[in-house]
């Protein structure tokens, strides 16, 4: 958390404490352990992670809070959000100095902030949704997977859970996270938006999907190769070491803002500027 800039570093272990508390906005350890305790939706407190690194995920969580505190939002409005996600899908094929900033605003205006957090060590989580109050919903994204297949239908399955589900519980995904109804409504919300599951059945009947044809596809679409290679590996269609040049690697900075890693730059050399 110092390295990243979250806590400023004191040798001192009191002033650290001290430090510490006031990134999570309490007063006492007591009340930490009430706020991000007793108090998380059960949803979250029964997986297998929230037991073994609670410190790690809440700290990943509330460095979300803080960035959504920097984004102006309106009022959450449903027809406004499905609106914004149609545009956000059309952005998958542009570059990441294009979508970033396109996808915070358009998700802003329709009430749900957008936050994109590092991982920390032992989180093991790719993504988070919930509500912050009645009118507005936050989704925050890490950076554990590297492709754009996994980050857009991270950024979707989020999006599902906004549309379909609640605005009392917290939904983290990520390893040791239980499979449940409302992940696999979601995880098909996303496909879906994604890929029309008729156009999807009509692509897999073809008896010969190469990357022509994976390309064609896409851009029939109007979306990136990589998401459908990716929707392929999981499917097991093609084997996971096929394609993959289709695909582009992200990565988050420690300000916080994406790197687009391609899959031809020259290796050990990689010609990226932050996104400020």
């Amino acid at each position: 958390m110092t390295e990243l800039g979250w806590l400023k570093f004191d040798e001192d272990k009191i002033e650290q404490l001290r430090e510490s508390l006031n990134f999570f906005a309490v007063v006492s350890p007591e009340k930490w352990e009430e706020i991000w305790g007793i108090n998380l939706s059960i949803d979250f407190r029964k997986s297998q992670a929230f037991d073994s690194d609670r410190g790690a995920i809440t700290a990943w969580l509330r460095q979300g809070e803080i960035e959504a505190s920097k984004i102006n939002c309106a009022d959450y409005n449903e027809l406004k959000f499905r609106d914004a996600l149609r545009q956000i899908r059309s952005l998958t094929i542009k570059s990441i100095e294009v979508f970033q900033p396109q996808m915070i605003e358009l998700c802003a205006a329709a009430g749900v902030a957008l936050a994109f957090v590092p991982e920390l060590p032992k989180t093991r989580v790719h993504g988070a949704t919930r509500w912050l109050g009645s009118h507005r919903a936050l989704i925050q994204l890490s950076d554990r997977y590297k492709t754009n297949d996994h980050f857009w239908f991270s950024f979707f399955h989020e999006a599902g859970h906004i549309l379909l589900h609640g605005k009392r519980t917290l939904f983290l995904e990520g390893q040791d996270i239980q499979d449940t109804i409302k992940e696999k409504e979601a995880d098909v919300f996303a496909a879906n938006f994604l890929i029309d599951p008729g156009d999807w059945q009509r692509f897999i009947a073809n008896n010969s999907l190469n990357r022509k044809a994976i390309n064609q596809f896409a851009e029939q679409l109007g979306i990136h190769p990589g998401i459908i290679v990716g929707r392929m590996q999981h499917e097991q269609i093609t084997s996971y070491q096929n394609y993959n040049d289709l695909k582009e690697k992200y990565c988050l900075n420690t300000q916080n803002s994406f790197l687009v890693l391609t899959s031809d730059s020259p290796k050990g050399k990689l010609p990226i500027s932050p996104l400020r």
